[in-house]
């Protein structure tokens, strides 16, 4: 019998930049009827001890995930990582660095964004609060402001590569991320690789490909916002490969609006059986 139950491994808590408290995400997770859940900021774990423990109370099994920000030839990648320690050493060591530099870039990004007249400054940017801050962060805030109509239309003029508010970022490749997430006793996995170069979806697969050679456990297979093209080509990798494969909402609240925990825009299904998978592999491989 086919196993229903529904899960969402990548959504964003106020950690990184999504709305919700660790506690609150999970309460919505229970509330839209998931049975997994995994808590995956930008570059920081600090909400997965709070997110575990709300799983505990409120019957959701919660993954404890990170999404770091890593470059591949030129271009940026995302991967996600499942089954994290979070006080591993060697990630925290890590994701010190990569936070310093995403610190560095932020203020580049703000101090051009000055310059080309817009309504943002520094205090701003502080004003947002104590988590990992993103392009979507500084996108919300010239929104706010009346720069943009949308978070998406602000990131189009101003903050994507090739734009004048954009600084090219410092980061890990990915195949020292999975490195990172495999030593700290994690999967690893590309996330929504279509979005590492936006107008080549052939160069996008490509760059996926050398990856999971490179030794990432699998890719996101389902996502928010795949095309029927985009769905096909995932799986398409996926079948070639023989990994695993993971997806999710990659909910971020009123930074992606519509774009609900779970469902994504109305007809996202992630089912049980991806993340049963990765329980096997991670099984079989402590008594290879």
């Amino acid at each position: 019998m086919e196993d229903r139950r529904r899960i969402d491994l990548h959504a964003h808590t106020c950690c990184s930049d999504g709305p919700l408290s660790p506690t609150e995400l999970v309460q919505l997770a229970a509330e839209r009827g998931l049975a997994a859940l995994a808590v995956t900021d930008h570059d920081t774990v600090a909400g997965v001890a709070e997110a575990l423990t709300a799983g505990e109370r409120l019957g959701v099994e919660v993954i404890p995930g990170i999404e770091l920000s890593t470059m591949e030839e030129g271009y940026d990648v995302h991967m996600v990582g499942l089954f994290v320690n979070p006080e591993d050493p060697g990630l925290q060591e890590a994701l010190a660095e990569i936070v310093r530099r995403r610190v560095q870039r932020n203020e580049r990004m703000v101090d051009r964004l000055i310059g080309l007249g817009l309504p943002i400054s520094r205090e701003d940017v502080a004003a947002q609060g104590g988590g990992v801050l993103t392009r979507g962060n500084l996108a919300q805030i010239l929104v706010e402001h009346g720069a943009a109509p949308s978070v998406r239309e602000a990131m189009n003029r101003y903050l994507v590569k090739g734009r004048p508010g954009y600084e090219p970022k410092v980061a890990p490749t990915p195949a020292e991320a999975v490195g990172i997430l495999h030593r700290a006793g994690g999967l690893a996995f590309v996330a929504h690789f279509h979005q590492i170069d936006r107008g080549d979806l052939a160069h996008s697969a490509q760059i996926a490909r050398s990856i999971l050679r490179a030794g990432a456990d699998g890719l996101e297979t389902r996502y928010s916002e795949f095309t029927p093209e985009m769905q096909e080509k995932a799986e398409e990798i996926a079948e070639e490969f023989g990994c695993l494969r993971s997806g999710g909402s990659d909910f971020h609240g009123k930074l992606k609006p519509g774009l609900e925990l779970g469902t994504g825009y109305e007809d996202l299904r992630v089912p049980y059986s991806y993340l049963q998978a990765m329980k096997e592999h991670r099984k079989a491989a402590l008594y290879a």
